[in-house]
């Protein structure tokens, strides 16, 4: 559906590089390679939303588990023949991966709710726990086999420790006895195979007698393993085979041990490469700010504030703005031809949208807001450069000929079709004419695409066919300088002469020029700039008046939440006032009971006042909860009833049977007219009458 030249051109190699570079494990990269363009599917569709649910949680800072990991492809090869054997820095890389995976694999199974696209992952693994206990009871953290693995292996050790203990003995007390003749060099011993020497100088290496294993390369030293050592040594040395023996015999049963768990250990081992890939994704979606567009099953393709991510990334490293690209395709509208400047921004607006749509249909996310929507096509083609190929003989004008052939023939509903300056390289009144026949072909086949224009006639054309529309990259005319900001709606000039200028070309020769430009063609280059400018000039005051609009809006907000925090404090501060003073009160009737106790006779009476008081105060709480009780009440009834009252509104007093009619209302009170009488009544205590 895509061509590897156009995955070339559009440096998609370099994003499948950009996201392998973050991929832990080997396999994980060997999935990178399988990253292609494809028709939309249930599995392309489940592979963006897993990629997506571990972006959300990234971008978050959430916990995600780590998928650093060993590869041990061919540890699980070698473990599923019989009678296997793993070394131990094999084992002990087996083991960490294990634990990686079943780290893996607990964090996924808890996770069906929040993460269901990748909690799928893990509905049929099993966490392989006896694994990584079988492998820890053997080897240790420095890759060794523990002593305690049997009982023979911690005999052997023992042995040869004490052998070892008693060789060194041995060799130490003879260099002493060999030192006090000066038979030997300065560095007095040296290993050769394994096996501990002295270095005696070689006019004495008659007074020393055991088995020499080398000779310096000046011939003054003589390298000998002493005879009170060689017994020994070799002890140590056949008890060093028989620990090698019972080591592998040991890790044989180990593996043949574990050997049962394989096919789970496999199938964990390929979910762990697929998280550590989808992770990759997931990273690189959170640097390029990627999201997931909705996804469309018709054709539906509305691209909000996108970013070219080889762009994007080179700009943030650089620390300048990209600018980004927004722009509808519907049923309606197929085929968007933009115009404008060289240099504008119309080849990387081709190159957005191209690489955009191969990353979206290759499982990647794309620097896109996420309410923008997108639909799968069956065949991207592309004609964007200068296609001249001097292998084939071909001028610029017969490559980019072949390629439109190429392209025609191909076209259909499901194709995307993104052509740079066709028509462009010949005659360009001929050329103009063929890009126009072009451009009938491509709507009527009712393909989809962009396509870049210089050619006036293209431009009118994309005016009156049906499915096609005009955009154009803007200028600042006034700083002579492009803005790389589409624009869509009308056609725009090529601002022939203003990018000259601007880039230092004779001004005598410019003017020469435009002398010799048909007039009316100049006259309408000149009402499109400025046609462009001033919808640019209204574009910018709708925005400044929108965002004034907002900030009035903000402010209004922000006076009402003050305005009511200010109310809420008084009417608290107004509560507390009240508070105190009826605590101050109770306080002077508690210092005027003390005194009456502590200087009256007749403490009986200072009780029953005492006791009244408290009996008082009891009753005007009740009351109070009661008319507070009420109070609610009433603000309930009247907010039930007030939005059914109105003028002319026949109601009837609670305690009343007179139906009467409302003459106005006011507040929370309304005046009512019984026959030739009129009263106020509170809305609290009305009974609306039905007709």
């Amino acid at each position: 559906m895509v061509s590897d030249k156009n995955i070339e051109l559009l440096q998609f190699d370099k994003i499948i590089q950009l996201i392998k570079q973050k991929c832990c494990g080997k396999q994980a990269k060997l999935l990178c390679d399988t990253i292609f363009p494809k028709t939309f599917s249930p599995e392309i569709f489940k592979e963006l939303n897993q990629t997506n649910e571990i972006k959300v949680l990234l971008a978050a800072n959430g916990y995600f588990p780590g998928v650093d990991h060993d590869d041990i492809t061919e540890e699980l090869v070698i473990l599923n023949l019989d009678g296997s054997l793993l070394h131990e820095t094999q084992l002990l890389k087996f083991l960490k991966t294990t634990e990686v995976i079943n780290t893996l694999i607990r964090f996924l199974k808890g996770k069906k709710a929040t993460l269901p696209y990748l909690f799928e992952l893990s509905e049929n693994l099993s966490v392989c726990d006896i694994v990584v206990d079988e492998i820890n009871r053997i080897i240790d953290a420095e890759a060794q086999v523990k002593s305690n693995a049997s009982s023979e292996l911690s005999r052997i050790r023992k042995q040869i420790t004490e052998k070892r203990r008693e060789s060194d003995k041995r060799f130490y007390n003879h260099i002493n006895d060999l030192r006090k003749h000066g038979y030997l060099r300065d560095n007095e011993e040296g290993f050769f195979n394994g096996r501990r020497t002295l270095a005696v100088l070689v006019e004495h290496k008659s007074e020393v007698s055991g088995f020499v294993h080398s000779k310096s390369e000046s011939g003054k030293t003589i390298f000998i393993e002493p005879a009170v050592t060689i017994g020994i040594n070799n002890e140590v040395a056949e008890l060093v085979i028989d620990e090698q023996r019972e080591v592998n015999r040991i890790l044989r049963e180990l593996c043949a041990l574990i050997k049962p768990y394989i096919p789970e250990v496999k199938k964990g081992y390929y979910c762990l490469s697929l998280v550590d890939f989808l992770r990759a994704k997931a990273l690189f979606a959170v640097e390029l700010n990627a999201n997931l567009p909705e996804i469309k099953e018709g054709f539906d393709l509305n691209i909000i504030s996108a970013y070219h991510p080889l762009l994007f990334l080179q700009n943030k490293r650089s620390g300048r703005k990209t600018i980004p690209l927004t722009v509808k395709l519907d049923a309606e509208q197929r085929v968007l031809v933009i115009s404008g400047p060289n240099a504008g921004g119309k080849t990387i607006a081709l190159k957005t949208i191209g690489l955009l749509q191969m990353m979206l249909q290759s499982g990647l996310l794309i620097p896109v807001k996420d309410n923008s929507s997108y639909c799968f096509f069956e065949k991207i083609l592309i004609d964007i450069g200068d296609t001249q190929s001097i292998e084939n003989e071909l001028s610029t004008y017969s490559a980019k000929l072949k390629s439109m052939t190429s392209i025609l023939n191909e076209i259909n509903e499901s194709t995307l079709v993104l052509m740079d300056e066709f028509g462009s390289g010949t005659d360009p009144e001929l050329g103009g004419a063929i890009a126009e026949a072009v451009l009938e072909s491509i709507e009527t086949s009712k393909t989809k695409g962009v396509i870049t224009s210089h050619f006036s006639n293209v431009k009118l054309l994309a005016e009156k066919l049906p499915g096609t529309f005009n955009g154009c990259m803007l200028f600042d005319l006034e700083h002579l300088e492009p803005k790389y900001i589409l624009s869509i709606g009308e056609p725009g000039s090529s601002y022939t002469f203003e990018v000259a200028e601007r880039v230092g070309f004779p001004k005598h020769i410019i003017e020469r020029a435009k002398q010799k430009v048909d007039k009316d063609k100049l006259k309408l280059n000149r009402l499109l700039a400025e046609v462009q400018s001033q919808k640019t000039k209204l574009d910018e005051q709708l925005h400044r008046a929108e965002h004034e609009e907002f900030l009035k809006k903000i402010a209004k907000e922000k006076y009402h939440t003050l305005f009511n925090n200010w109310e809420e404090k008084i009417n608290k501060e107004r509560e507390r006032k009240i508070e105190l003073a009826r605590l101050a009160e109770y306080g002077q009737k508690y210092l005027r009971l003390m005194d009456d106790w502590n200087h009256k006779g007749d403490r009986k009476t200072v009780i029953k006042r005492f006791i009244d008081g408290i009996t008082a105060e009891t009753k005007k709480q009740e009351e109070l909860r009661k008319q507070k009780k009420l109070d609610s009440f009433s603000e309930k009834k009247i907010a039930r009833i007030k939005p059914n009252l109105k003028v002319g509104s026949k109601v009837k007093v609670l305690s009343g049977t007179e139906i009467g009619v409302i003459e106005e209302i006011k507040n929370d009170k309304v005046f009512i007219k019984f026959g030739l009488m009129k009263m106020t009544v509170g809305m609290e205590n009305l009974v609306l009458v039905d007709n």
